[in-house]
């Protein structure tokens, strides 16, 4: 059965066009501040498998008939197996088999003269 796992919601920092150029300290400023939530981000990931690495069987069920809604997989259903069509497969086309028969009779007129 596969699963899809809707994930937190990200929050994303957008930059607001300006007239004049970012400077290199706002890029800067701006790019810890995307390092600060990426911690938090990982932080928070860390502690909850830590929690879910704690927990015992009968924990896990309770944990997974009420876990938050944002955390909830939803359940792919997998489609009807496509059956394989055989095909039939294509005999030896009448150009081959022409082919063959000059290839032959050219090797038996070979041969009768050898022998003469």
């Amino acid at each position: 059965m596969s699963t899809f796992r809707e994930g937190k919601k990200k929050k994303q920092i957008t930059i607001q066009p300006t007239t004049s150029a970012i400077s290199w300290q706002e890029k800067k400023d701006l790019a810890d501040k995307e390092e600060d939530a990426l911690e938090k981000e990982i932080e928070d990931l860390r502690k909850w498998a830590d929690k879910i690495d704690s927990m015992n069987d009968e924990q896990l069920r309770d944990y997974l008939k009420n876990r938050p809604e944002e955390l909830k997989t939803l359940k792919m259903h997998k489609s009807k197996p496509r059956q394989r069509v055989k095909q039939a497969r294509k005999s030896k086309s009448s150009t081959s088999t022409g082919i063959m028969a000059s290839v032959w009779k050219f090797h038996k007129e070979s041969d009768e003269r050898s022998r003469t």
